[in-house]
């Protein structure tokens, strides 16, 4: 009893040694960034730069975002992603290829944004986030990092998605939608496809295709794997389907693969979206172009008001620019991404799944309630009963414009809420 009691405290002394020096010593990034200090070492050019190599310390490193919701720590192995010294080593030590930092603050969106994967991971085999049970997205390769570029970039204004664009031709121009709903607009005889790149591999997974094509096309990763073959072979699941096999090339079914990796949640602040705000001034021109064109005069420019109507209640025309506060909305985010379905053309009273808003039915009460005041017009209050009536009144645009157009206009003053005032 005594022996097997010596054994088990030897044992526990050892595992209580061992902890430390695997945590500081044994851990795939330590052997990482001892090279990266070599090397900095090695090209230092002055007194300078070689105290900062010296004193370059070995430790995980990482990228916080709160707003993201992660932490990426891909920066412990890929220590030399911005330095331009290093793009001509081998990875992980090999920085960015391409000018992507230039317009992507890494500091600020991180690494799994773009690439997905487990951004905690600390050994290669974790990040690729392949066999954890718990984690959706695994670590995207070529081609189909390109479906995370459309998280925030307009597929037809971005160069180097050809990929995606040829995903997209065949998606459209192949009647999917006469079946297939996307952001609310579509047939109803088949699974709507907006968030299809979200589906669970635990729950939507491939069931008839050979391990040799998952590895070698689809890099093993489930979700691809599924998208590919619900494609490839329509009646897979359910084998009772009324899905057309369109007898695609694999070429082509990988292109659609591309696209539809793409149709995921939107997980960026829309104020992070600048290449996407660029791409969106057409839209956003339109409602501007609108309100000038039948408003401004009675709202003010930019929707500010300060218009004064000769006795009316309110003495002045109703501003619009807080028109995020007539919807009681209450953060910046959901009013820019309320806009941005108004500007795409979005049914947000009807889009499936439903509008994701803090407060809903209430968003979406006051928004038909505006809705109808702009169709059906309004007459102003008088201030006193036997004084003139005001001169100025909503008036009747049912016939003048259309939802459409009335939904860009609302866009447009949504975005221009003075948030900061």
């Amino acid at each position: 009893m005594k022996k097997l009691l010596l054994i088990s405290s030897l044992m526990c002394l050892a595992l209580l040694l061992y902890a430390p020096i695997d945590e500081f010593m044994l851990r795939e990034f330590h052997d990482h960034q001892r090279r990266y200090r070599q090397h900095l070492m090695e090209t230092a050019e002055n007194d300078t730069e070689r105290e900062a190599a010296k004193n370059y310390k070995i430790k995980i490193r990482q990228y916080v975002l709160p707003d993201l919701k992660r932490v990426d720590r891909c920066i412990s192995c890929h220590v030399g992603i911005e330095d331009p010294k290093m793009a001509d080593r081998p990875n992980p030590l090999r920085a960015h290829p391409g000018d992507y930092l230039k317009d992507h603050d890494v500091r600020k969106i991180g690494c799994t944004v773009c690439h997905d994967g487990q951004g905690r991971a600390l050994t290669f085999k974790d990040a690729l986030a392949l066999a954890g049970v718990h984690w959706d997205k695994p670590l995207l390769k070529p081609p189909f990092i390109q479906a995370n570029c459309m998280r925030c970039h307009d597929v037809e204004e971005l160069p180097g998605l050809e990929m995606v664009k040829r995903g997209q031709d065949l998606f459209l121009n192949n009647g999917c939608l006469g079946c297939h709903k996307f952001e609310g607009k579509g047939g109803q005889l088949a699974p709507e496809l907006t968030y299809i790149a979200d589906a669970s591999p635990h729950l939507k997974y491939p069931v008839k295709l050979t391990e040799e094509k998952k590895s070698s096309l689809l890099h093993g990763n489930p979700n691809l794997a599924y998208i590919f073959e619900s494609i490839k072979a329509p009646n897979a699941q359910p084998e009772i389907t009324a899905m057309v096999d369109f007898h695609f090339a694999d070429e082509e079914i990988l292109a659609l693969t591309v696209f539809l990796k793409g149709l995921s949640k939107r997980e960026i602040p829309a104020s992070y979206l600048a290449k996407r705000n660029q791409i969106r001034q057409r839209e956003t021109f339109r409602g501007k172009a609108l309100f000038n064109k039948y408003c401004i005069a009675c709202h003010g420019k930019d929707g500010k008001g300060g218009v004064i109507n000769r006795n009316y209640a309110k003495e002045t025309v109703p501003a619009l620019n807080t028109m995020a506060e007539k919807l009681f909305i209450e953060y910046k985010e959901d009013a820019e991404y309320l806009a941005e379905l108004l500007m795409d053309g979005v049914d947000i009273e009807n889009m499936s799944p439903p509008l994701d808003m803090e407060g809903r039915p209430r968003v979406l009460a006051q928004y038909r309630a505006i809705k109808d005041v702009i169709k059906k017009g309004s007459t102003a209050a008088r201030a006193e009963n036997d004084g003139p009536a005001p001169l100025l009144h909503m008036p009747n645009w049912g016939d003048g414009l259309t939802d459409s157009a009335v939904d860009s206009i609302l866009a447009y003053m949504l975005l221009q809420y003075p948030w900061n005032e």
